[in-house]
């Protein structure tokens, strides 16, 4: 399971972003995640980009993988249907939940989960 986001645990540097002009705003090599916009998919794609999805809908998780995003961040609710999908056709994208508590790591591993990311 992936974890990002835990103060135990070194790894890549999320940036929630709301435009492309964040983009330029963020440090080389950092991982992108924004809410579902075929605008900034689009551009992120073209650049080469790794960029994460958070996604509220079976067609926004389709669309996002089909886009070869790297990461789609799901609410508890969505997390277990994503990823059942996501096992189903062998997307390359990770499902992520996104939480707050540290007890959704065994939700998580309970569940099947590709990771977890933590909001704080």
């Amino acid at each position: 399971m992936q974890i990002f986001g835990h103060d135990f645990i070194d790894n890549s540097k999320f940036f929630f972003i709301n435009t492309i002009d964040e983009i330029k705003s963020t440090t080389p090599n950092s991982i992108l995640f924004f809410d579902f916009n075929i605008e900034i998919i689009t551009y992120c794609k073209t650049q080469n980009l790794i960029f994460g999805v958070n996604i509220k809908s079976i067609k926004e998780l389709v669309l996002a993988s089909a886009s070869n995003a790297s990461y789609l961040l799901s609410t508890k609710e969505f997390a277990k249907q994503a990823q059942n999908i996501a096992n189903e056709y062998m997307f390359d994208a990770k499902i992520l939940l996104t939480s707050s508590d540290e007890n959704d790591i065994e939700f998580c591993a309970k569940n099947g989960i590709d990771g977890i990311i933590f909001t704080d």
